[in-house]
């Protein structure tokens, strides 16, 4: 079967013209149904017209505008059968779909390609509104589930049991999830999230539940490379596989020969497709499982899915250009404030009536914060132009500061062709610098540039089959993040450096490599991941919760390597 994908652009070509006229007369046969809802004759011909738009989308073999259309003939279906008890979110998603699905049309024709994960969130928002199960992401992802990870090894647990040891990277994996749902730095959580399950995948080799923990892993360390996005279906994932660990720690030797589910497999197989592989392992999982190269990451097919919604890139560069035209003229005025007075403020065309032109405008950008501010600024100039004085001055001033703001939004939507809006109306996103001062965060630089020091010296010590000559420079490196440590004032930390530089100090000393060395060193390099993940938390946050500290300190544990709490 071809790949979904794939296109005969001829064939496309040569329908779309009266498949967009059937869209249009569909949508004209809707909106009578929306202002009268007793004209059922209406949504009967909207019905018809749908139907037939389904046949010619199945005849040129798009996918996923065929799947939306029949989520669009269900909800009619239901509209004219009378089971929906509030119809206006379901005409309203119809509505939605109808536009997108022109759009679409053009996507396809211009790039040549069909990219049908672009229509899953309007299939979604359809299937929603009637109470269904959304569609996965990988709903339209192509590849063969029976395959096996490729140079699976089950490694042993040492001295800890199955379940303590599931219990440990659980814990682990819970942190970094619950990260997420604050909102914290995607990377670092995702890194967390994918060193516990990678952990559990080294154990779970070869058996049937082992090929989930191997491909989610493999999948969440590629999307930290690439920090992707967190949306509510892929909590619903993460939670799921929170709950299989769960399952692991309850029933622990039998649950691993328990068979991962299809679906959990496939989603991740979609991640990692969509972080373009995530390094060597995740290509090779990949080919294993017959995942073609999607052409696309995350950032992509967000600005794709963006301008099938709302409006693109010229419309935004239009819009920015007219409000810095209106906002020339503000200027000039501002100018020659102390002669408008209060008349000229409410005069036809004056600076009030532009500067209100100006915030509504933001307003419907979903620029509400600063749009809304701007009106307040207004507002209080207006009403202080009559007392005059000291008082009139600062609401002038303050009145200039929002313009300020303003324009500064303005350059932002004229220098980039796609922006993205948080829901505060924010339309520069930037992360809150911490509080600390310039010294603290030179300090905390030097210390994670250690630990990554670290980590490559302990790449190399393994794979040069355990040449203590890259390891010899691990223990100065480890006293000089103790010492910044220190000067940070993070003494539990530096504590839990000081018995990692022991552990080094221990392994150089052997003679011998025992096969034990080599779990020995996953353990460490869980303590050295936990680490740098905590003083990420205290470069963003000063006060930062000990419980990624605490997973250093049970990695220790572990290793026999004890921390004396202060």
């Amino acid at each position: 079967m071809a790949e979904l994908r794939e296109i005969n652009l001829t064939s496309v070509s040569l329908v779309k013209e009266e498949l967009v006229a059937t869209v249009e007369s569909a949508t004209g046969f809707l909106d009578q149904f929306a202002a009268d809802q007793s004209d059922k004759r209406a949504l009967e011909q909207c019905i018809q017209g749908v139907r037939q738009i389904s046949g010619v989308l199945q005849m040129v073999q798009l996918s996923a505008a065929e799947l939306l259309v029949q989520e669009m003939f269900t909800a009619m279906t239901d509209l004219l059968q009378d089971r929906q008890q509030e119809p206006y979110e379901l005409l309203e998603a119809v509505g939605t779909a109808f536009y997108v699905l022109t759009r679409y049309l053009d996507f396809v024709q211009n790039r040549a390609t069909a990219r049908p994960e672009l229509l899953i969130p309007y299939i979604n928002q359809l299937r929603s509104c009637r109470a269904q199960a959304p569609v996965p992401e990988s709903h339209f992802l192509r590849c063969r589930l029976d395959a096996s990870v490729p140079g699976a090894v089950s490694s042993a647990v040492m001295s800890e049991d199955l379940k303590s040891f599931v219990r440990r990277f659980r814990h682990m994996y819970q942190v970094g999830l619950l990260a997420l749902l604050k909102g914290k730095p995607r990377g670092p959580a995702y890194t967390m999230m994918a060193r516990a399950l990678q952990r559990v995948a080294s154990v779970s080799a070869g058996r049937p539940n082992g090929k989930l923990w191997a491909v989610a892993g493999a999948a969440l360390g590629g999307m930290a490379n690439r920090e992707m996005l967190v949306n509510r279906q892929r909590v619903m994932v993460f939670s799921m596989l929170d709950r299989r660990l769960r399952n692991l720690c309850r029933e622990g030797d039998t649950a691993l020969d328990q068979p991962a589910p299809p679906v959990l497999i496939k989603e991740c197989l979609y991640w990692l497709a969509l972080a373009g592989g995530g390094g060597t392992t995740g290509a090779r999982l990949l080919q294993a499982y017959s995942v073609r190269e999607l052409g696309y990451q995350e950032s992509e097919l967000e600005r794709d899915r963006a301008s099938l919604g709302g409006p693109g890139a010229t419309a935004i560069a239009a819009v920015a250009n007219a409000l810095d035209e209106e906002l020339s003229g503000v200027r000039r005025m501002l100018d020659d404030a102390e002669l408008i007075g209060a008349s000229g403020l409410d005069d036809e065309g004056g600076l009030a009536e532009t500067l209100r032109r100006i915030s509504n405008t933001l307003v419907l950008l979903n620029f509400r914060r600063i749009g809304e501010a701007l009106g307040s600024a207004i507002a209080g100039y207006q009403s202080s132009v009559a007392t005059g004085g000291r008082v009139a001055e600062q609401a002038l001033q303050q009145l200039t500061n929002q313009i300020l703001v303003v324009d500064t939004t303005i350059k932002a939507l004229r220098q980039t062709s796609s922006i993205e809006l948080d829901e505060t109306g924010q339309a520069d996103i930037a992360l809150e610098r911490s509080q600390l001062q310039e010294a603290e965060l030179a300090v905390l630089k030097e210390t994670e540039a250690g630990l990554a020091l670290i980590k490559r010296a302990l790449a190399s010590y393994s794979e040069s089959g355990f040449d203590h000559g890259h390891i010899r420079n691990v223990s100065t490196t480890l006293n000089g993040v103790r010492g910044g440590l220190v000067v940070l004032s993070l003494g539990r930390a530096a504590a839990v450096v000081e018995r990692l530089k022991s552990f080094v100090d221990a392994v150089i000393d052997q003679k011998n490599t025992a096969p034990a060395v080599e779990q020995s060193l996953e353990i460490f390099a869980d303590a050295i991941i936990s680490l740098e993940y905590y003083l990420g938390e205290v470069k963003l946050h000063r006060t930062v919760d000990m419980q990624s500290l605490d997973l250093a300190i049970e990695s220790l544990e572990a290793l026999g390597y004890p921390v004396e709490v202060a």
